[in-house]
């Protein structure tokens, strides 16, 4: 066999052997990896995306619970795998908030992550027992300021949750101190609010919604930008004075491991921003207070470096740490 005949042989096969591997990977199966255990509202909203998302890419779309470290065992997991597109990774206000407060927490979202898009967003309410004589956060605001509550507390979930940014947000545009009350995770919050145990505390609305249907907590404020269908009324934080423009969703987006090819992102944003599009979709995820909240990968990039300036504001101004 000659040189130029050997090297034809040489090319048809490497070019057989990259389509035999690119149809074995369009067939495989993604992971959807989670940071969080199943059944929690992570785990929700991820089993009803992907399903949507496998529809249209034609492929199983698998949730892989990895727990724990507050949702960075399961970015490590990710970035430790190689950069082909078989797992993505169900990130949000974690994946950004983490590392800033735990130094440990080595990972850099902007560089370490490619955006697919945002998928939702999930509100968090400010809240007090029905007993409670304030009505709006601006009641509560102007009777902190008069003194004699230096006591008032707030409870979350923990230190550095979301939850508690949104506390040291209030505390530091209204100027005010009201205590911070950490919990170990958040089953319990609600309860003791309804029991007066804590003065106020700040939920995520599908925990709320339950309790303020029934009429045994009262809330005040909304994080969101834009107030939320289920409570009208309530006004949103950028609605009130010192709070112009401000706003603090916990939100949830998919993520590649940097250096995935683009096109392959693209196909993953493109089936992802479809299924976000369907009224089923929108249904399930607003019956448990998540609202379908679309951004694209590149304005989903533009979104967090924003609410990363101000996470970095809250976690300075309240000297945050988890250590």
């Amino acid at each position: 066999m000659n040189v130029s005949i050997r090297t034809c042989v040489v090319s048809i096969a490497g070019a057989l052997l990259a389509a035999t591997t690119a149809s074995a990977q369009s067939d495989k199966p993604i992971s959807l990896v989670v940071g969080y255990s199943a059944g929690g509202s992570a785990d929700f909203v991820a089993r009803i995306v992907a399903e949507a998302i496998g529809k249209r890419l034609g492929r199983q779309v698998i949730i892989e619970n990895v727990a724990g470290a507050s949702g960075m065992l399961a970015v490590q997991k990710v970035l430790n795998a190689p950069a082909d597109g078989n797992l993505l990774y169900m990130g949000g206000s974690d994946t950004v908030a983490v590392p800033m407060v735990n130094p440990k927490a080595k990972v850099a979202w902007d560089t370490d992550l490619a955006p697919v898009g945002r998928m939702t967003t999930l509100p968090m309410i400010f809240a007090v027992p029905k007993s409670s004589p304030y009505t709006t956060l601006g009641d509560l605001v102007a009777a902190l300021r008069k003194g004699g509550k230096e006591a008032f507390n707030y409870a979350t979930p923990g230190i550095g949750t979301m939850q508690h940014f949104y506390g040291s947000l209030i505390n530091q545009k209204a100027n005010v101190s009201m205590l911070h009350i950490p919990y170990r995770g958040g089953a319990q919050i609600a309860n003791d609010l309804v029991g007066q145990q804590v003065d106020s505390a700040v939920l995520v609305l599908s925990t709320a919604m339950p309790f303020l249907k029934e009429g045994r907590i009262k809330a005040l404020s909304v994080s969101d930008s834009a107030r939320v269908p289920q409570l009208p009324e309530v006004k949103r934080i950028g609605e009130e004075q010192g709070f112009a423009g401000v706003a603090l969703p916990l939100w949830q987006g998919l993520f590649v491991k940097s250096g995935t090819p683009v096109a392959t992102v693209a196909t993953y944003e493109k089936a992802m921003m479809e299924a976000l599009a369907q009224p089923e979709v929108k249904a399930k995820l607003g019956e448990a207070g998540v609202t379908a909240a679309p951004l694209r990968g590149e304005e989903l990039r533009t979104f967090v470096r924003q609410q990363a300036a101000l996470y970095r504001d809250i976690v300075q101004s309240a000297k945050i740490t988890m250590e």
